[in-house]
């Protein structure tokens, strides 16, 4: 897919909010998605409100997905996807483990679209209990997951560090929640 689908397909499926651009087959944005969380559950951290619909739209081809990092994401709302974490939460989680070891998981080539929040900090994976990860080792783990051609949308404080010969960063998308909160990015990587 060409980048200007990317934001060809957010723009047609969202066309009252402000648009993605695509310059240079780069894509970019913000998006204000509100700070209002309807959450049934009581675990911390979950994705933004729809932040994974604008998410689909973009990619609405992509089929076999992996949320990495999901935490707790509904069945319904995973769009088919297989929901990783490091914790069991019940009925929120597909398969238990480690994202160092993920490639003992899952077959190469398996997956078409990649969905990863990671905690952001040391005191946010202390909340959820676990050691903080090398989030550079995370995406040299992944890369093997992914299809030729297949995206990877990382939301963080900050872009990872990444290889150029395994991904193209073809783009990001500033996420506000509103006032008093972090704004978050969303980084855009392509399997080359």
């Amino acid at each position: 897919m060409l980048n200007s689908q990317i934001a060809k397909n957010y723009n047609t499926a969202f066309p009252d909010y402000p648009k993605l651009v695509c310059d240079k087959n780069w894509v970019y944005g913000i998006w204000m998605v509100g700070n209002y969380y309807k959450r049934k559950h009581d675990y911390y951290g979950s994705y933004p409100p729809s932040y994974l619909k604008r998410i689909y739209s973009m990619f609405p081809d992509n089929k076999k997905i992996l949320h990495l990092f999901s935490g707790a994401i509904d069945e319904e709302d995973s769009h088919g996807g297989v929901r990783f974490d490091i914790k069991q939460v019940e009925n929120y989680t597909d398969v238990v483990g480690d994202v160092r070891e993920i490639q003992n998981f899952f077959k190469p080539s398996l997956f078409d679209l990649i969905l990863a929040d990671p905690p952001y900090s040391k005191a946010d994976f202390e909340k959820y209990g676990n050691k903080t990860v090398n989030k550079m080792q995370v995406l040299k783990n992944i890369y093997p997951l992914l299809v030729d051609g297949g995206y990877l949308v990382w939301l963080d404080l900050m872009t990872p560090i990444y290889r150029k010969d395994m991904y193209d960063f073809c783009g990001t998308i500033g996420l506000y929640t509103g006032t008093n909160r972090k704004i978050r990015l969303i980084s855009i990587f392509k399997k080359v």
